[in-house]
């Protein structure tokens, strides 16, 4: 390839950084951040600026290798060769013990397309109902309490709320360290006057730069957000417009705050009830107010609760879907915000669809032309959950594409020996030497980021397309090529048979969901040529910005008019099209 700059998104965190990658002699020498993208405005990160390296490191898989015995070394084979071994490996299991005997465990790293293509697969042609992603331990609690609360996953806002916010509620999150050009951006309006309130058990470098730093015991989260609102709708900080006119469910949550005063709050928190009360007089005298939060909350057994609780509070003060308002979780891979919308992990559907909706189910069947009743009406049990029944040889085969289980996913032992158990087990990398890849029978090579095209989303519904900027080595191809190619080899070539990576997101663009207003309708290759965009998108939209959601104005969701026949200036897609508080109580862990 001849010198040149190419600009495409760092595929580390959610956070979805714009880079510009020097590419020289067909390999990229040096990577800096690009001003004209709207996460980073040209700041990155340690990872960012590093995040080439990797593609020219030692230990590339190049080519294909299968092991005819777990106890022999994996033997290289060619690509083609290893692609058909595995779909007829995987057919001839479907057929001996049926297709929930097969799984996928797939990764939020992975391009929008191959991720769309994993669980087209799965829950189409496959029609297993076991497919789970790694977002599942990072961001399932967020989603769902996203879709409880809101009616649809994803935060309502975006990144330009940080320029307008006058207060930061940061609770189990460290931006400083996980999300540091978000933290920047925060700090930006910070020393323009905003307030920082950190909530943490630790001290981090995120509590360093706090006005108020909560140092909660563990587990004391949910109390604290109950104890907020509890003193918002005392000091009359409540906003009953807002509740009267968009929300459902109030009339039950005065009487159950009762239990949350700032006297119980702080004795099981270990704060001091003037820090509580501090912090919810800042939040209640606040023009605009966010709250930001990730893994802290999320890996909880109460996480879902934890999402509803943060809802309830931006819905009870109205600081929800207008600028410099809003709840926004963080997410913490490249593009586990597509994945969550193309639905891989548990009943999903793409375009924020659910298997367990008849009417979504019906649609989907239509977009991938298969007759119906084919989607089954369930999802699975989770990763924790996967992994058991691989152990216990319900899965006879799990195919492992992005992602390393071995080392990221909780109770060790028990993947190893889910996968030391299953018949078959298939990984899809790009590098050899992985604790996952020393359990599998068929190693497939996988392209990384910069080698291959594909969209990512970042954490606010932005997407950029990543171009091929150097070429994959020895016979690696990227993700949603090897999906594609494995599909064909099982005998779905009519469902399956894509020239590029552009006719499969084409493909994806068909699944506009005017319910929820996930919409990319406007948004195709050649707009993400010329500049990152943001959905919803309806067609002829120019402005590649739609920083708020649930505008009832009819462009991307379905026109709302309520009881009296008039048009709220919000639609929340649900039944009713309000949001709904959730009188959710602290438990002890």
């Amino acid at each position: 390839m001849a010198n040149s700059e190419v600009r495409s998104v760092c595929p580390y965190c959610g956070v979805g950084c714009g880079i510009v990658m020097s590419v020289a002699d067909g390999k990229v020498g040096k990577i800096s951040g690009d001003k004209l993208h709207p996460s980073n405005f040209g700041r990155l990160c340690t990872k960012g600026l590093t995040a080439h390296l990797p593609l020219t490191a030692a230990g590339r898989m190049e080519d294909a290798y299968v092991r005819q015995q777990r106890s022999q070394q994996p033997a290289r084979t060619g690509i083609d060769q290893a692609i058909a071994a595995a779909a007829s490996r995987l057919l001839g299991i479907i057929d001996q013990h049926g297709p929930d005997a097969v799984a996928l465990y797939v990764s939020g790293q992975m391009s929008l397309e191959a991720q769309y293509l994993a669980n087209k697969l799965a829950k189409g042609f496959i029609r297993t109902r076991h497919i789970e992603s790694n977002s599942r331990l990072c961001m399932a609690s967020a989603g769902s309490g996203y879709k409880l609360s809101l009616g649809a996953d994803g935060p309502p806002g975006s990144y330009q709320d940080f320029e307008h916010a006058d207060v930061f509620l940061v609770i189990g999150a460290n931006m400083a360290d996980c999300h540091p050009i978000l933290f920047l951006r925060l700090l930006d309006r910070v020393r323009a006057g905003a307030k920082l309130i950190v909530i943490d058990p630790r001290r981090s470098a995120t509590a360093d730069k706090a006005d108020l730093f909560l140092q909660v015991r563990p587990g004391s989260d949910m109390a604290l957000l109950n104890g907020l609102l509890y003193l918002l709708q005392r000091n009359g900080h409540t906003n009953p417009d807002f509740i009267a006119r968009h929300t459902e469910g109030w009339d039950e949550l005065p009487a159950f705050l009762d239990d949350y005063t700032p006297e119980r709050v702080a004795a099981i928190t270990g704060l001091a009830e003037a820090d509580i009360i501090r912090a919810a007089e800042w939040i209640g005298g606040a023009s605009n107010w966010m709250s930001c939060w990730t893994m802290g909350l999320n890996q909880s057994i109460h996480g879902t609760w934890h999402t509803n609780a943060i809802c309830n509070l931006h819905l009870a003060t109205g600081a929800i879907c207008r600028p410099g308002s809003g709840p926004f979780s963080l997410t913490g891979q490249p593009n586990a915000m597509g994945g969550r919308e193309m639905g891989y992990m548990g009943p999903g559907l793409p375009g924020q669809r659910s298997a367990l909706v008849a009417q979504d189910r019906a649609f989907v069947e239509q977009q991938w032309q298969l007759a119906p009743g084919s989607l089954r009406s369930e999802g699975g049990e989770g990763t924790v959950a996967l992994f058991e029944q691989m152990k216990s040889g319900a899965v006879k085969a799990c195919w492992v594409i992005c992602s390393n289980p071995v080392a990221s996913v909780a109770n060790r032992q028990q993947v190893i020996d889910g996968l030391r158990q299953a018949e078959l087990v298939i990984t899809q990398d790009a590098f050899l030497d992985t604790e996952t890849n020393r359990y599998a029978d068929i190693l497939l090579p996988a392209a990384l980021w910069a080698e291959g095209e594909g969209v990512m989303i970042n954490s606010e519904r932005n997407l950029t397309l990543m171009p091929r900027a150097v070429e994959p080595p020895g016979q690696s191809l990227p993700d949603w090529q090897i999906i594609a190619r494995v599909a064909c080899a099982m005998g779905y070539a009519d469902g399956f048979d894509y020239p590029d990576a552009e006719a499969v997101y084409e493909e994806i663009r068909r699944f506009h969901n005017p319910a929820s207003g996930y919409d990319l309708r406007g948004i195709g290759y050649a707009e993400l040529r010329e500049q990152p965009r943001q959905w919803p998108c309806a067609p002829g939209r120019d402005n590649p910005r739609s920083p708020l959601r649930y505008r009832n104005d009819g462009s991307s969701q379905a026109l709302l008019h309520d009881a009296q026949g008039e048009c709220p200036a919000l639609a929340f897609p649900t039944a009713s099209g309000k949001a709904r508080f959730f009188a959710r109580p602290w438990l002890p862990a």
